[in-house]
């Protein structure tokens, strides 16, 4: 149980630094907000699955394991976001995007698999689940936080 604390807490830090470095304007109550939708949405979709599937006991290891595999793609989408941001090089910036997207192809299989292990689905279903629980996410923190 402590382990999944740390993952939690570790991952919130993480969470929260990435978003303060790569969303400057935003106000802390915006940055903790946007955090606590994703992660909120996230968990209960994935406890959801789990009660659907029968598999409720798995619901903190799954959930440790998204929010881990969460936690090192931010901290290696940190750098390429920021070059992002203050980069006027079109080859950088075209080199950035492009790692974006492999992370996020990276991550996506991650997930899938991971929902894969978790409520028994193939790894191209648990993938659609992680991308459209993403999806909805940023709906829901557009909807709270309009710019």
């Amino acid at each position: 149980m402590k382990f999944r604390r740390l993952v939690f807490f570790v991952y919130l830090l993480i969470a929260l630094c990435s978003v303060a470095f790569t969303r400057p304007e935003n106000s802390i109550t915006t940055v903790i907000g946007t955090i606590f939708i994703g992660v909120g949405f996230q968990a209960g979709v994935t406890f959801l699955l789990l009660e659907f599937k029968g598999y409720r006991n798995r619901f903190y290891a799954t959930w440790s394991a998204l929010l881990g595999t969460n936690a090192l793609i931010l901290i290696i989408l940190l750098p390429f976001n920021l070059i992002i941001l203050n980069s006027e090089n079109n080859l950088i910036l075209v080199f950035a995007d492009s790692a974006t997207w492999i992370c996020l192809g990276w991550w996506l299989t991650i997930a899938g698999s991971i929902y894969h292990k978790s409520i028994e689905v193939s790894v191209f279903q648990g993938a659609v689940i992680a991308f459209l629980i993403e999806i909805i996410s940023v709906i829901l923190v557009f909807n709270f936080f309009p710019r």
